[in-house]
C-alpha cells in the first residue's frame, strides 16, 4: 500500500467513525398518542420525554434508538408536564398532574398534582409529594446547587422546593408579581449561571429573575425587560451563562440572552407547531411538540397530528 494511500485511509477511516456516531438529525419518538410535554436530555445522552397519555419514553442521542421506560399510570403518576433527569439525587423527576376533570384519563394515576421521583437508573418510583395549595398544577423543575429541587406552579404565584430528604415540599417563594393578569400562570423554570433562578409566565409572556441567597433563599424578584414579546413561552432551558433555550407555545424555539435586566430573544426557529419542551445537547437545541390542543379541543378529540419526534435546532440562526 502506497504510503499516501495509507495516509488518506487514516484520515477517512476516524471521520468514518465520527459519522457512524453523530447524533441523529432528528428522532421519533414511539406512539402516535404520546403528546410529549416536556424533554431532559442527560449529560449521557440520554433524552427522558413525558407523554400527557401517561409514561415515560427514554431515548439514546447517540443511536437514535428510543422505547416506553416507564409505563403510563405507574407509581401513580398521570398526564406529564416538566420531567428532568437529576443526577445530583440521581432521579428523573416528573410533574404529574390530574386531569380527568377534562376527559383525560389515565388508569392507575393518583388523583391531584404531585411531583414524583423515579431512579434514574432502574425507573422505579420513590418520591411522591404533592403540591400545596387550593388548585396547582405542576409544571417543571430546576436543581439547586445544594441539590434543591424547585417546582413551579402554574395555579398560582409560587414556586416550591423539595430538600433531599424531605416528606413534604414547602414553599420557597410566593409573589404576586409573578402572577399574569387573570391568575398564576409560570411554567418554564432554569438556573442561570449567576446562580440565581429564571422563570417565565406562560400566559402573561413574562420573564423573571429571581436572585438567590447564599443560605438557598428567595430574594429580589424583578421582571425583565425584553427585546421583543414572548407568546406563550413554555419549557425553559439554561444553555450556559445566562442564555437559555426556549419554545415558544406559537412556534417559536429561541435563544434567550439575559444582560443586566434585559433578555434578548433570539429566534432560531417559527412555524413549529406547538412546541412546549426544550433541551440541550451536542450543541443543538431540541425540542418536543405537545400538542394539547388534540387532547382538549373537542373539535380535535380523538384524532391526532401523526408522528411526535425529538427535533434539533442550530444554536446560531
Amino acid at each position: 500500500m502506497k504510503r499516501s494511500t495509507a495516509r488518506a485511509l487514516g484520515v477517512l477511516f476516524p471521520l468514518m467513525l465520527l459519522t457512524a456516531a453523530s447524533t441523529p438529525e432528528a428522532i421519533p419518538l414511539p406512539g402516535d398518542r404520546l403528546f410529549p410535554e416536556s424533554v431532559s436530555i442527560a449529560a449521557d445522552g440520554t433524552a427522558y420525554a413525558g407523554s400527557m397519555t401517561g409514561g415515560v419514553v427514554r431515548a439514546s442521542m447517540k443511536t437514535g434508538k428510543a422505547e416506553l421506560w416507564i409505563k403510563p399510570g405507574a407509581y401513580g403518576a398521570g398526564s406529564l408536564y416538566g420531567v428532568l433527569a437529576d443526577k445530583r439525587n440521581r432521579m428523573l423527576w416528573v410533574c404529574t398532574n390530574d386531569f380527568s376533570a377534562r376527559g383525560l384519563v389515565v388508569t392507575g394515576a393518583d388523583a391531584g398534582h404531585l411531583l414524583k421521583g423515579f431512579d434514574l437508573r432502574t425507573g422505579e418510583g420513590k418520591v411522591s409529594l404533592p403540591l400545596p395549595g387550593e388548585k396547582p398544577v405542576c409544571n417543571d423543575m430546576a436543581v439547586a446547587r445544594d441539590g434543591s429541587v424547585l417546582v413551579t406552579d402554574t395555579g398560582a404565584p409560587q414556586v416550591y422546593r423539595w430538600r433531599p430528604g424531605a416528606t413534604a415540599l414547602e414553599t420557597w417563594l410566593s409573589d404576586p408579581i409573578l402572577n399574569a393578569p387573570k391568575g398564576g400562570g409560570l411554567d418554564g423554570i432554569a438556573f442561570g449561571g449567576d446562580g440565581n433562578l429564571y422563570l417565565n409566565n406562560v400566559r402573561s409572556g413574562e420573564l423573571y429573575r429571581v436572585e438567590v441567597g447564599r443560605d438557598g433563599k428567595a430574594g429580589k424578584v424583578t421582571r425583565l425587560t425584553l427585546s421583543r414579546p414572548l407568546v406563550s413561552p413554555d419549557g425553559m432551558r439554561p444553555i450556559g451563562g445566562l442564555d437559555f433555550a426556549l419554545a415558544e407555545g406559537d412556534g417559536h424555539i429561541d435563544r434567550v440572552s439575559v444582560s443586566g435586566d434585559h433578555a434578548e430573544i433570539h429566534t432560531l426557529a417559527e412555524g413549529v407547531a406547538a412546541p412546549t419542551g426544550v433541551d440541550v445537547y451536542a450543541g443543538k437545541i431540541w425540542y418536543v411538540q405537545g400538542q394539547l390542543s388534540y387532547l382538549f379541543d373537542p373539535a380535535k378529540r380523538g384524532t391526532t397530528p401523526g408522528s411526535f419526534r425529538l427535533t434539533p435546532v442550530s444554536m446560531t440562526r
